[in-house]
């Protein structure tokens, strides 16, 4: 059996999002990003909350 791994974005406070669901208070950079997809590359399977899922939808048709 292999490895279930969790990751999770939280901000000091215990917060996800701002008070109006705005994200902006991550960055994001190209560093991060490399990392985010070199584990999920490695990944047989990821699993994403509904918020998360309902922001992505519109993405993953096109991502290469």
């Amino acid at each position: 059996m292999g490895n279930v791994v969790v990751q999770m974005t939280v901000s000091l406070d215990g917060f996800m999002s701002g008070p109006d669901d705005e994200l902006d208070w991550h960055l994001v950079d190209e560093e991060l990003h490399t990392y985010f997809n070199d584990e999920l590359r490695r990944s047989a399977a990821f699993f994403e909350g509904r918020r998360t899922y309902e922001l992505m939808e519109g993405y993953w048709p096109t991502a290469d």
